[in-house]
């Protein structure tokens, strides 16, 4: 700790250093204690990432923005945007700041994206691999063996079992190389065994890992290629344990392996394993395989397998639970796939958070398991989660990224003409409509009416759709006589198809009275809003969004009406009346 400390103090510029070393070795737990113990010392504030699953400039944007910063429009280029936060971190909070950095798999990952010049700025990566200049590194070693028998003293509770065969406890201690995650397997699984001697266990070890080996010359297409030959005690470790375990914790340990390297909330373990029942599903995940050391619990509900232990179970995915693996992979998209849509279509800032921790595991979805999702439209969902949470705090690089994949895998899985192309194609639209690319958004809101009128047919509410958004996107053009037969036709759609007292014909109404305000056209204007402003109170409610959004431009519109003694064109609707008579009244004043 005293080394780590010395290698990030005393520098005039930004100072980087890396606790580097083998898997289990305990570098993500010296960082952060390091963190805890260093508070005082980093009055700007500490910032932890896993850079490993996620890219970093992703992590930082998706931090400022939870501060509520928002970047400038435009911004695109990764290394600008990082700095941009940087910078906005050093105005927010002054003094020195540390950024935790763990897992980084490669130093050229991450060069170009850290602080670029303020040396108040401490940079502490965790890594498996050994950085040259100008990374200050510092190699962590092994458990000295005094210190793993320690370990293995507390997490056993019986010191006395331990000195009885003190040898033999230095002996295992040393044959899984003094790694702190492989004392703690074998000294749970000792706790478990309480008649099991040390030798015996060493034995049942030895004969694992030549199984290992085998196996490993055998299958190359197996995970345990990923593991360094340094790391198979811990293998042989935890195959014992994973063979003491009962069947039900192993699926339950398959189901994990396939969500992301990342924290992984308990409902969406829940969501993955419906048919459990809940305290069925504690008990295994707490009393049989946190107890075990298999997995780690952390305080906010969540779950997370080390990496060694998650790179092992997704070798049993190949092997020993081949049978179940489509099956377990289907449960976790699907878990994804219910989980994306309760998603909002605009992610609210106290929702980021919740949401945010699903993040990763969605994208793991989206990336690799699509396929798995037999129905179209839910195959479309952790896309979609994805875009509408990346596209509410304005990332747009990585919001055209998830909308862009989405419309790839709807063309190659399902064809170029199929429905779900088509909602690919309108989300795609919506995104360069809102960034202003109003010329590349024209003919992919084309090509999405067209796929629907052809394939859905010309009255088909998604063909009301894309009309409405055509309409939306030329009145933002100012092709006004182009943009008013959509609005028309879609608002005709609607009552044709939904009731002239849906919400979405009431949308339709309220999208064509704002475009008529913005013609000045504003007796027309009140005639539309005060439709969708009814339908809104009477299905939603008056303190809804939606019903309060509507009914202040209803009460725009009508202040307009009067400005422009256009009263005498307005509709004798009661609540028309009723508003502009107060307005009337207001105004005489």
């Amino acid at each position: 700790m005293q080394q780590l400390s010395q290698k990030l103090k005393g520098s005039d510029q930004v100072a980087i250093a890396a606790l580097a070393g083998m898997g289990g070795i305990g570098k993500t737990a010296l960082a952060q204690q390091y963190v805890r113990e260093a508070k005082a010392e980093y009055p700007g504030g500490r910032w932890y990432f896993k850079v490993r699953d996620q890219g970093l400039v992703t992590q930082l944007v998706n931090a400022a923005t939870i501060f509520g910063w928002q970047l400038p429009d435009g911004l695109t280029d990764d290394r600008a945007r990082a700095q941009w936060c940087y910078e906005r971190w050093c105005r927010q909070y002054p003094g020195p700041r540390l950024l935790l950095l763990d897992d980084v798999p490669q130093y050229r990952d991450i060069r170009d994206f850290l602080p670029a010049e303020d040396a108040s700025f401490r940079v502490l990566m965790t890594s498996r691999r050994r950085f040259g200049r100008p990374v200050e590194r510092v190699d962590l070693g092994l458990l000295p063996l005094d210190e793993a028998i320690a370990l293995m003293v507390q997490l056993m509770g019986d010191e006395n079992r331990v000195r009885a065969q003190q040898t033999e406890a230095e002996e295992l201690c040393e044959w899984v190389g003094r790694l702190p995650l492989g004392v703690e397997l074998v000294a749970r699984y000792l706790a478990l065994h309480p008649t099991i001697t040390f030798a015996k266990l060493q034995e049942r070890l030895h004969r694992k890992r030549l199984e290992t080996k085998a196996l490993k010359q055998a299958s190359a297409e197996v995970a345990y290629d990923q593991i360094e030959e340094y790391e198979e005690p811990i293998k042989a470790a935890f195959e014992l344990s994973w063979q003491d375990l009962k069947a039900e914790a192993k699926t339950l340990m398959g189901v994990l392996s396939i969500f992301a390297a990342a924290p992984i909330p308990q409902g969406l373990i829940a969501g993955a394993l419906p048919e459990w029942d809940e305290e069925d599903l504690e008990e295994v995940l707490d009393g049989v395989l946190v107890q075990r050391n298999s997995l780690q619990s952390d305080a906010d509900g969540s779950y997370q397998l080390h990496q060694l232990i998650r790179e092992f179970t997704v070798g049993k995915l190949e092997t020993e639970l081949s049978d179940q693996t489509s099956a377990l992979q289907k449960s976790v998209a699907d878990s994804l796939v219910n989980f994306a849509k309760r998603i909002e279509q605009i992610v609210t800032v106290s929702a980021q958070q919740v949401v945010g921790e699903a993040i990763p595991h969605m994208e793991l979805v989206a990336r690799e398991l699509s396929h798995v999702i037999e129905d179209s439209t839910n195959a479309t969902w952790p896309f979609v989660g994805l875009g509408r949470f990346y596209q509410s705090q304005s990332l747009w690089p990585e919001t055209e990224h998830w909308w862009q994949s989405c419309l790839t895998m709807t063309e190659e899985r399902f064809g170029p003409d199929h429905p779900d192309t088509a909602l690919s194609l309108n989300n795609l639209g919506g995104l360069y409509n809102t960034m202003g690319r109003y010329e590349d958004a024209e003919p992919i809101f084309q090509r999405s009416l067209a796929i629907r009128e052809a394939q859905l047919g010309p009255d088909h509410p998604d063909t009301a759709l894309s009309l409405n958004n055509l309409g939306l996107l030329y009145d933002t053009m100012g092709r006004y006589e182009d943009a008013e037969p959509l609005f028309q036709r879609s608002l005709a759609i609607s009552e044709a198809q939904l009731g002239p007292d849906h919400p979405d014909t009431a949308l339709s109404l309220n999208n064509l009275a704002m475009f008529l305000y913005g013609l000045e056209r504003y007796a027309e204007s009140a005639n539309c809003g005060v439709k969708a402003l009814v339908i809104f109170l009477a299905k939603l409610g008056q303190d809804h969004p939606n019903t309060q959004t509507v009914g202040n431009n209803f009460i725009a519109i009508l202040q307009k009406v009067i400005e422009t003694n256009q009263t005498q064109q307005l509709d004798h609707h009661p609540l028309t009346q009723t508003i502009l008579k107060n307005l009337l009244s207001n105004s005489s004043e």
